[in-house]
């Protein structure tokens, strides 16, 4: 078996994803695919727009093996942390080959490079940095200028200081470093490899061709018909989504989530800064924009400043909401393995997996909650816990209209899917 590793959200999974999913197995010469895949919230601090396991469905129906749910601690934060709970939880497997992101460098070579100089931290690297820092430089620019000397004063890479700026401000390629970053802490034999991204970039709300955006797509799914933006997603997608709105289920945004936000700041008021990314004071700003917002958006402008991007707010608010507190990411943010493995969807290729991985690794494998062991395990219990919180908090406004069909928490009464 060569399984192949992605780390994933398909929200929904589009035609980019397929690319990338068909083209990371033709350049990894893979047998087999399992997909860490964000549960209900994402990585930049917004909620799914389907629920994990229609999402999971979606990914096997397009050619995934096995999806396997990456725990909530890891999944809402910021790249360095998204990025070692998704390749610690390839890692514990002990039996993955391979792992492809795509980036929008699309080489390996000077991704690893960076890494490795991060990771390591030369002498005359961390100098140099420290100098641009004296010079009043932020972190981020003073980062890359010492890069920049140190890689260019050694020849290790022939590139322009503005070509390097460009990869470093990259989200895909910040994601990509940070992935290798793990690898090489973990010193896991997984070998990394990288695909250009095509076409729209990451934010681009634009739907102008057959591959977009995910952010255009739910964009465009507000304001429009499925129908009119059919053309960007795969059929099953595009099924799973019909068949799901015509059920009467609700696709879900961020702004869904305002009331219950504004009333456990309220609530929380004094405990807001025991969450994780609630510093410096920020809480009091939090606190006393509620009262002069009526949206999440609203919100995020009030707050907003040079110190705050939206996206560190939007991953604050988000941590606020799920009550994920400082100290549970400190325990959890720098594990060797991970626990458990949630199981999400399947085919019969899938279940060739879970045979290879209960065979080289001792992870509990979780199909159904009513039989996991590792009740004893704070470690264990803090990572599910979140789990379960967020999936209860996603089903109040997934299921707002269906509750008819809900007969309790959706971890405990949701099997993973089996695509035959």
């Amino acid at each position: 078996m060569n399984l192949l590793g992605l780390i994933v959200e398909y929200n929904p999974f589009h035609n980019g994803h397929l690319y990338h999913l068909n083209e990371s197995k033709k350049i990894t010469n893979a047998t087999h695919t399992i997909a860490v895949m964000s549960g209900n919230f994402m990585q930049r601090g917004t909620p799914a727009l389907l629920d994990k396991f229609t999402r999971a469905e979606m990914a096997v129906k397009n050619g995934v093996d096995l999806v396997v749910e990456l725990p909530t601690l890891y999944a809402c934060q910021s790249a360095e942390i998204f990025s070692h709970g998704g390749i610690t939880l390839l890692n514990s497997l002990n039996c993955v080959n391979s792992v492809c992101f795509g980036s929008e460098i699309g080489n390996i070579d000077i991704l690893y490079l960076i890494a490795e100089i991060l990771i390591e931290e030369p002498v005359i690297f961390k100098n140099k940095l420290k100098n641009y820092l004296g010079d009043g430089l932020p972190f981020p620019k003073a980062r890359a200028a010492a890069l920049f000397d140190y890689i260019s004063e050694n020849k290790l890479y022939d590139t322009s200081k503005e070509a390097l700026l460009e990869i470093l401000n990259s989200p895909n390629n910040i994601l990509g470093i940070e992935y290798i970053k793990s690898i090489l802490k973990l010193d896991s034999k997984i070998k990394p490899y990288t695909i250009n991204r095509v076409n729209s970039g990451y934010n681009s709300l634009n739907v102008n061709d057959s591959i977009c955006s995910a952010s255009a797509i739910r964009n465009a799914l507000k304001t429009s018909s499925l129908d009119t933006i059919n053309y960007t997603m795969p059929k099953p997608t595009y099924e799973i989504i019909n068949n799901i709105v015509n059920s009467g289920f609700n696709l879900v945004y961020n702004d869904d989530f305002y009331q219950i936000l504004s009333a456990i700041i309220l609530r929380d008021k004094a405990n807001l800064a025991n969450y994780f990314e609630v510093n410096e004071g920020i809480e009091n700003k939090i606190y006393n924009s509620i009262f002069k917002c009526k949206n999440i958006e609203e919100l995020q402008n009030e707050i907003k400043s040079k110190r705050y991007t939206m996206t560190k707010i939007s991953r604050t608010l988000n941590n606020i909401m799920l009550g994920i507190k400082r100290d549970d990411i400190i325990k959890t943010k720098d594990l060797k393995e991970l626990p458990y493995l949630r199981v999400l969807a399947f085919n019969d290729r899938g279940c060739e997996i879970l045979k290879e991985i209960k065979k080289n690794s001792e992870i509990e494998v979780i199909t159904k909650f009513s039989k996991i062991k590792h009740i004893d395990s704070d470690i264990f219990n803090t990572l599910i816990s979140y789990d379960i919180k967020a999936t209860n908090m996603y089903s109040l406004i997934y299921n707002r209209d269906n509750l008819s069909s809900v007969k309790g928490p959706m971890d405990y009464i949701t099997s993973p899917k089996y695509i035959k």
